[in-house]
């Protein structure tokens, strides 16, 4: 199998962005919490740069804001480009019903253009579009494609599992903790490390070669 860098990365990238949203919405939905959905935008203006603390700073004000209201506040964001080639987030945020996030702009936490935000019945949906675009050339350099915001431990475990790949996804519990540590992966709810079955065979014309392996008994591990 040949698989192209590029695509990869958008597919991790992508992967990682959709279990996160996933990991977030079931643990509320299975807990009965009753949340809404917040949208928002966040652009830059013509005469303002990219930094890289840009995005960081606005969740710790969310995160702040919540605090000081007592509710949790879990996101999920996404740096993209525009037509024009400048970089932009789109930022979900899902929060308690009866609460709605300020915009950015109008309490000055982003001075560095505007911001806009809408509520959306599908979140998972909205973010999905826009990870699977895979704008990445003309991105600032070191830029962070996505990030989260207020991930409890069981989304952290639900993320863990919807961001591994399909051959171990098969293999383990929805729901149990995963890890990777070089080419082992480790189910450490079940205390079970899978070595991947695939290995990297070369460079071909269209990207790298990988070659699928299988397993032997040296492969699975029970601690």
């Amino acid at each position: 199998m040949v698989v192209d860098p590029a695509r990869a990365r958008l597919r991790r990238m992508s992967r990682a962005v959709i279990g996160t949203a996933q990991a977030i919405e079931e643990v509320f939905q299975d807990s009965g919490f009753r949340y809404r959905a917040a949208m928002v935008t966040l652009t830059y203006g013509p005469d303002e740069e990219w930094e890289p603390n840009d995005v960081a700073r606005l969740c710790n004000h969310y995160r702040m804001w919540a605090t000081r209201r007592g509710i949790r506040i879990c996101g999920v964001w996404v740096l993209e480009l525009t037509k024009q080639d400048r970089p932009h987030y789109h930022l979900v945020l899902f929060i308690p019903r009866g609460y709605t996030p300020p915009l950015p702009d109008k309490q000055g936490w982003w001075r560095k253009g505007h911001t806009n935000a809408k509520w959306a019945h599908r979140p998972v949906g909205y973010i999905a579009k826009y990870a699977s675009k895979g704008t990445y050339g003309g991105l600032p350099a070191g830029a962070r494609l996505h990030g989260h915001i207020g991930l409890t431990k069981r989304m952290w475990a639900l993320r863990s599992w919807h961001v591994a790949p399909l051959w171990l996804r098969r293999m383990v519990k929805l729901g149990h903790t995963i890890s990777k540590v070089g080419s082992w992966w480790h189910d450490r709810t079940a205390r079970i490390s899978y070595r991947s079955p695939w290995v990297l065979d070369g460079w071909g014309d269209e990207g790298l070669r990988l070659r699928f392996v299988g397993w032997t008994a040296d492969d699975i591990i029970f601690h």
